[in-house]
C-alpha cells in the first residue's frame, strides 16, 4: 500500500498543506502583538516544519533507501539516551507539579501544552530504548 503512487501523492499533498500552514502561521505572527497568539502560532509553525521533515523521511524511505533502526545503531547512544530519558522524566514531574500548583487559566493552558510535549519526548525515547533492549531491528520497506 505505501509503495503506491497514490500513497506518495497523498504525503506530498500533505507536505504542501504544511507549507500553507507555515506561511499562514508566519502571517499571523507578524500581525499579532499578543504573546499567547504568537506563541501558539510559533508552535504550529514549528510543528508543521517538523511534520514536513517526517513526511520527507517517509517519502525517501519508500523511494530511495528503506528506513531501518537496529539495536546496534542505538547501542553507542545507550548511556546518553538513558540520561536523556531521566531528564525527560524529571521534566514531566516538574511540569505536573507546576500544573498542580497553578490556578490561572493561561498558566494551566501553557503548562498543559508543555506537559504533553515532555510526555511525548519521554515516550519517544522510551520507544528507542525498547528497540535497543529487545535487540529487535525495525525495517520499513
Amino acid at each position: 500500500m505505501e509503495m503506491s503512487e497514490d500513497f506518495l501523492d497523498t504525503i506530498r499533498q500533505w507536505q504542501k498543506l504544511e507549507d500553507d500552514t507555515i506561511r499562514n502561521s508566519e502571517g499571523l505572527i507578524a500581525k499579532s502583538k499578543n504573546p499567547i497568539v504568537r506563541m501558539i502560532m510559533e508552535m504550529i509553525k514549528f510543528d508543521s516544519q517538523k511534520h514536513k521533515v517526517m513526511q520527507q523521511l517517509l517519502i525517501d524511505g519508500l523511494t530511495r533507501e528503506p528506513l531501518h533502526l537496529s539495536p546496534d545503531e542505538l547501542a553507542p547512544l545507550a548511556e546518553e539516551m538513558s540520561r536523556h530519558i531521566e531528564a525527560e522524566s524529571k521534566s514531566v514531574q516538574l511540569a505536573s507539579k507546576a500544573l498542580e500548583q497553578s490556578e490561572l487559566f493561561v498558566t494551566r493552558y501553557i503548562l498543559t501544552l508543555l506537559l504533553a510535549d515532555e510526555a511525548k519526548h519521554h515516550r519517544l525515547l522510551g520507544d528507542l530504548n525498547e528497540v535497543m533492549l529487545k535487540r529487535a531491528t525495525i525495517f520499513v520497506t
